[in-house]
């Protein structure tokens, strides 16, 4: 009875794998094959298994050693793919980019591994590259850059980013770039409290960000940008640029930072 029911269990895997497949579906490929094994393998199984029960005794020996070879490699293949989804769920899992709001340095389609597990062990940091849930759309993932963090209070006046005051100066954006207010004062300003992080998008004039919809919660965030794996010629470890706070550049009028935060009821 184990035989029947480990095939039948491999195949509706498989079964269900192929049918929920699309091409915008993170490792296409790999998830194919992994259905087309599964499905094949728990028809093998179940043809085995048949073949199994109407054997008399005198081939009752071959088809036991048939079923025994076959339940030996299901098992270690079905051992494998639930490391494989531990490792996926826990460690470093794929992700494709969509969109241009991290252009130039993310570019649309890239498939992406994060790492979903070193934020346990640190905080996340300024110039970090993460992966989270978007607070205002539920079932979206979104990729930004992490520019605040909690505590600290973040302005953005004329086209350029303040933080505690200081001129933000971001070498990862292409030259001239401004960062845009995207609220219908002169000068936006956000004060985090704990576990908030405020995030931009590197390609400011289309992403939507902090500016738009507010402060990131810590509980939001997936992960951590790993490595790049396609298109081959970006491919590589993702590097976590952080501003330079220049202490020296301080906002020309600093009670704008200094004021406490307003809230609106």
């Amino acid at each position: 009875m184990k035989y029947l029911l480990l095939a039948i269990i491999n195949a509706i895997y498989g079964v269900m794998l192929l049918l929920t497949l699309s091409s915008d579906t993170p490792g296409y490929y790999l998830v194919l094959i992994i259905g087309l094994v599964l499905t094949l393998m728990g028809i093998f199984g179940f043809i085995f298994w048949i073949r199994m029960a109407i054997s008399n005794n005198k081939d009752e020996a071959t088809e036991n050693t048939s079923i025994e070879s076959w339940f030996s490699l299901i098992k270690s293949f079905d051992i494998v793919l639930v490391i494989g989804l531990l490792f996926r769920a826990v460690i470093l899992q794929p992700y494709i980019v969509e969109g241009s709001s991290m252009d130039p340095n993310f570019h649309d389609k890239e498939i992406m591994l994060v790492d979903k597990i070193s934020y346990r062990f640190h905080e996340p940091q300024r110039g970090d590259v993460i992966i989270f849930h978007a607070p205002k759309v539920p079932g979206d993932d979104y990729i930004k850059r992490i520019v605040g963090l909690p505590g600290e209070t973040i302005v953005i006046s004329q086209g350029k980013v303040f933080v505690n005051g200081m001129l933000a100066s971001e070498n990862y954006l292409p030259a001239g770039l401004k960062t845009e207010n995207l609220t219908a004062t002169d000068i936006f300003r956000q004060t985090l409290g704990p576990n908030e992080f405020f995030v931009l998008g590197d390609n400011r004039d289309n992403s939507s960000d902090s500016r738009d919809w507010g402060i990131l919660p810590k509980i939001n965030i997936v992960g951590r940008a790993w490595y790049v794996l396609t298109p081959w010629n970006n491919h590589g470890f993702v590097a976590h640029n952080a501003a330079i706070l220049q202490k020296d550049k301080l906002m020309k009028n600093i009670i704008i930072y200094a004021l406490p935060k307003v809230v609106n009821f």
